[in-house]
């Protein structure tokens, strides 16, 4: 196999060196008023089937340039611009002829679309209309059994990353329209990793108008995207989708389908799904995808930098299964509708359903360095879970007017969990040896219970339509009842050998009920001046009820409470927040200066252990901003309330080894920050260039105070300390060849720098201690005639810790990941696939491994008409040394963590893809190109 591949990799880049290809170009203008028209779209097609050979974009000058272009081939070329006419020449080039110039090309304007215009299968891949960026997506070829992710990587200026975010030229991706209509809510994957890309008509890029809605300052340097999906006339009334089930060694099992039906003005889809194999529903390309298991890794991956992993998926704050750590079980079901009634009102309503069943080991190493001694804790917990949870969903759009717009959403969840563990922890240090040992049981059994609900009101005025007002409105309540169940034999060997038997029930609750009110004004003043006046109505009640209850030596039940323990703190926020800003703007240019009166009334109350009080915070803070093109640099300042999790003075004594003390006299945090973006993104070059540089200071910062006993036993505290800081910055470039239809590559390089310095306090010593990080990465996406495709990368992790006090030692690790990807299609109706990826953690506890090496592979063979059928040949951790490793560094501390993963299986998947109007045709049925829509 090895020598297959090379073989056909010497080939292909023979042919690349060798191929025989000439140039031409040009300058676009308007031909009324003779100006240069920049990005214009310039395609070249074979003149006898129109299929599309490749295109570029024209420069800020009109000029473009197009190379590699075959010999002997006619050709034409055809120039399009949102609002002209189309301007096609044709041409052939030849070794006598190697290159063209084509002068100037004017365009005509027209009053009709574009669309109108252009013939069918002339349509040009993309299109700029103002701020929409158009694809057509018949132009860029995709396999029979590709979805809509596969068709995004493959559109210039898009980027998908191994966890499904995308972005488009830079600029985040908000969530995913079909048909103008929500795809199961915000989350983008959904669409991505369920719709079938053949379905797709065009591919619409525009800004979230709803983000600058309510973020009138001005700022448009980070506004994110929405994605519009048409969909092909032919498929408005298809019922479409995908059914699979597998079969594995040991008792491995999928099994899942989604069900999709848009019937002019609805939209309904249906999903449900089981598996044991740690991977999260709907969102593993394995479901129906051409070339078998998630190219990014099995979930059971657990790096830090997630390396071959894909992470676990969530709905509206619902797992969807997949996870890092253990054995999981998940089981889902849901369903998602849209109706659209009339052009301004449009409405949704959604349900999803999880469980998961989960079973972890986990061996943990700590340690502490303070002088000369060295304090160390390890310990194991095996752990087995349950959880289920149900969400649903409604809200509506209302457009009053072309100029009014009313939003509404409402939410219920309805979560329950049940976790039993047992474990032993062991306490020593370098000097002393074992100073304590613990085991026991801990259960826990809880719920989460919530209702939100958001209403937002958006107007621009008729007469001026520089002039908007938005108005937010957002309810969250939650309440979380918790029992904890702790039975624990402590052993101490010093200072003298002692038993303690911890038998206790703690019975929490924290409701919370937030609510917020906005009201955002903006008023263009003039040519060069801006007003924005903001109010903010915040009120914030939440508590913390503790119960705790220690075993009845006569009845064994736990009924008796245990009163020096328990406690009620509750504490409830006013906030209001008054800006009133200006904004200055020279030509491309804005400035922005505003001034925020901060007003907090705080009460706390308590049971016992502290003096309820009411306090009054008044404080006048500053903001600004500078903004060019998308360059933005910012500051601001900030006042921040402690949070009630940190207030309790009583004792949470259930983890004998580690007990935690809140602190009521906490005072409020004072932060500024200071943060500058900047990104380019040059169409001509398909190039991205990113930055961003944070920078933020904080006095009267939350910390945790640390106190650890001879026995090992420790007491954490929160404290207030000043000068907390932190600097980070990431840089990206990004190159990406898209324009010819049978390569395309992208290279991504990126790093990573953060500087962290704050104090800590170690049996009350202080130090200030600096956290350095660096982390460069580079990928590297190759596909060639999706024939063959490669994707390698490499990240690298390294970070250090120093202190100013000699009594604390210098600590630091490096971790580097690799992995790389290759997918075979040869011959046909074979896919061939294997997955490596490779991790390294230095300075790890010896007991727990530092490297990792995990290699999957797979076999698919397409079946039926149109590859509708797959049968799938996987073999997950060929080496059996899949791991899960972490390491973290916090203060004089660090942790190792080795968890237990899903090893090497056998499984054999069989998945079938439901199209409906597989013989139906469209117009131009004749031309390869935009012709007959296989679904």
């Amino acid at each position: 196999m090895k020598k297959i591949v090379i073989t056909i990799l010497a080939i292909f880049f023979l042919l690349l060196t060798q191929a025989q290809t000439g140039t031409i170009y040009g300058k676009i203008t308007d031909s009324s008023a003779k100006k240069p028209l920049a990005l214009t779209t310039v395609t070249i097609y074979r003149a006898i089937d129109t299929v599309i050979v490749t295109y570029r974009l024209s420069n800020d000058t009109g000029a473009f340039r197009i190379p590699n272009l075959p010999f002997g081939t006619p050709l034409r070329l055809l120039a399009t611009y949102a609002g002209f006419e189309g301007c096609r020449q044709n041409f052939t080039l030849s070794e006598v002829n190697p290159s063209i110039n084509f002068g100037i090309l004017k365009m005509v304007n027209t009053a009709k679309q574009l669309d109108e215009v252009i013939v069918f299968s002339e349509r040009p891949p993309v299109v700029f209309k103002q701020d929409t960026i158009e694809f057509n997506a018949s132009a860029f070829k995709t396999l029979p059994t590709a979805l809509l992710e596969d068709l995004l990587k493959k559109l210039p200026g898009v980027q998908v990353d191994e966890n499904g975010n995308i972005t488009v030229n830079g600029q985040r991706v908000n969530r995913i329209l079909v048909d103008g209509k929500r795809f199961f809510g915000d989350d983008p994957k959904m669409a991505t990793r369920n719709l079938p890309s053949n379905l797709v008509d065009k591919v619409q890029v525009m800004n979230d108008k709803e983000e600058i809605a309510l973020n009138n300052d001005g700022d448009l340097s980070n506004i994110g995207k929405v994605i519009n999906l048409t969909l092909k006339k032919s498929i408005k009334k298809a019922l479409f989708g995908k059914v699979y089930a597998g079969e594995g060694i040991s008792d491995k099992n999928e099994m899942g389908g989604i069900v999709n039906t848009f019937k002019d003005t609805l939209q309904l889809s249906i999903l449900a799904y089981a598996n044991n194999i740690n991977q999260s529903g709907f969102t593993t390309k394995d479901i129906g995808q051409l070339g078998g298991f998630n190219r990014s890794g099995i979930n059971s991956m657990a790096f830090p930098s997630g390396t071959g992993r894909e992470g676990g998926f969530t709905i509206n704050g619902l797992s969807f299964g997949g996870s890092g750590n253990g054995l999981n079980t998940s089981t889902g079901a849901g369903f998602n509708l849209n109706h659209t009634p009339s052009k301004k009102v449009s409405f949704f309503t959604q349900y999803f359903y999880n469980e998961m069943l989960g079973n972890v080991y986990q061996q943990t190493n700590v340690q502490k360095f303070f002088g000369d001694t060295i304090q160390n804790y390890t310990g194991n917990a095996n752990t087995t879970s349950k959880s289920n949870g149900h969400s649903f969903s409604i809200g509506g759009n209302f457009e009053i007017d072309s100029l009014t717009l009313l939003k509404f959403t409402g939410t219920v969840k309805v979560n329950k969990s049940y976790v039993n563990a047992n474990g032993l922890g062991i306490n020593s240090n370098n000097k002393l040896g074992m100073v304590s040992y613990l085991n026991g049981i801990n259960n826990t059994n809880s719920s989460n219970n919530e209702y939100s609900y958001n209403l937002s009101f958006s107007k621009t005025f008729a007469h001026k339509k520089t002039r908007s007002l938005s108005v937010l409105h957002l309810f969250n309540q939650s309440k979380n009842p918790t029992n904890y169940l702790r039975e624990t034999n402590s052993n101490y060997l010093v200072p003298t050998i002692n038993t303690q038997v911890l038998q206790q029930l703690r019975s929490t609750d924290m409701p919370n009920t937030n609510t917020r009110f906005n009201i955002n004004y903006r008023d263009v003043l003039s040519t060069k001046i801006t007003l924005r006046i903001n109010e903010q109505f915040s009120y914030i009640n939440q508590s913390q009820q503790i119960a705790v209850y220690s075993k009845h030596a006569a009845t064994g039940f736990y009924d008796s409470l245990n009163t020096p323990l328990s406690n009620d703190v509750h504490n409830e926020q006013i906030i209001s927040n008054t800006l009133l800003g200006l904004g200055y703007r020279i030509k491309k240019l804005t400035i922005n200066f505003g001034a925020n009166q901060l007003e907090q009334w705080v009460n706390n109350y308590f049971a016992k252990g502290a003096v309820n009080s009411r306090l009054q915070y008044s404080n006048l803070v500053f903001n600004g901003g500078i903004y060019w093109k998308r360059l933005s640099v910012s500051i601001n300042q900030d006042v921040i309330a402690p949070n009630v999790n940190y207030l309790n003075p009583v004792a949470d004594n259930s983890n004998p080894f580690y007990i935690v003390k809140g602190n009521p006299n906490l005072l409020p945090t004072n932060q500024i920050s200071l943060n500058a973006n900047n990104s380019i993104y040059d169409e001509k070059k398909s190039t991205y260039y990113g930055m961003n540089l944070n920078f933020r200071k904080s006095n009267n910062a939350v910390i945790q105070s640390l106190v650890v006993n001879t026995s090992g036993v420790q007491v954490s505290s929160p404290i207030n300390v000043n000068e907390v800081k932190r600097f980070t910055m990431y840089l990206q470039v990004s190159k990406q060849f898209k324009k010819q239809t049978n390569f395309q590559c992208t290279i991504d390089a990126s790093l990573f720098t953060s500087i962290y310095k704050s104090p800590i306090e170690f049996n009350l010593l202080r130090s200030e201690t600096t956290n350095y990080n660096i982390s460069p990465s580079l990928n590297f996406n190759m596909n060639w005639h999706d024939v063959i495709e490669i994707n390698p990368s490499i990240k690298i992790n390294q970070l250090k810790n120093t202190y100013t006090n000699t009594a604390f030692s210098t600590v630091d690790y490096a971790e580097k990941n690799i992995q790389t990807e290759l997918i075979v299609r040869l011959p046909k109706k074979m896919v061939w696939q294997s997955n490596l990826a490779y991790s390294y953690i230095s300075n790890l506890a010896p007991s727990i491994p530092n490297s990792n090496i995990y290699w999957n592979a797979s076999l698919t063979l397409l079946m039926l008409k149109d590859n509708k059928a797959q049968l799938k040949l996987a073999v997950y951790d060929i080496l059996n040394r899949n791991t899960n490793i972490t390491r973290l560094i916090a203060g004089n501390t660090i942790t190792d963590n080795n968890t237990n993963v899903l090893q090497r299986y056998f499984i054999v998947t069989y998945s079938y893809n439901i199209r409906t109007l597989s013989h139906q045709k469209t117009k131009n049925s004749s031309k390869k190109n935009g012709g007959m829509f296989l679904l």
